[in-house]
């Protein structure tokens, strides 16, 4: 009986919400991504062009390192001159997830 009981008040608790078992279910229609780029030494990052979508979306910099994206997949696709290029499919899973993509590009 008091398994039964445990069973059934952690099955409600986890459908309301309130036991956290992964990434939260997000009813917004957007999410962050903050994109890292690391460079080869010698080479400046901040000449990085990062397209979303096949968007550009612009050049790396202290001021955009995080993207507001549509809850989803998107294709993020980073390119530097004189190193080799990024390309990588990701699921936005939407608000309240802040989701990290580390890149480390390398000489060509």
């Amino acid at each position: 009986m008091k398994r039964s009981l445990f069973a059934s008040l952690y099955s409600v608790l986890l459908l309301t919400g309130c036991v956290a078992v992964g990434p939260a279910i997000s009813k917004s229609t957007s999410g962050n991504l903050e994109i890292n780029v690391a460079a080869p030494q010698g080479m400046d990052v901040r000449s990085a062009h990062v397209q979303v979508d096949g968007l550009f979306i612009g050049n790396v910099s202290e001021h955009m390192p995080v993207l507001y994206l549509k809850r989803g997949r998107h294709t993020v696709h980073v390119e530097l001159e004189g190193a080799g290029k990024y390309e990588q499919t990701i699921t936005i899973l939407g608000e309240p997830n802040h989701q990290v993509l580390n890149i480390t590009l390398k000489n060509r």
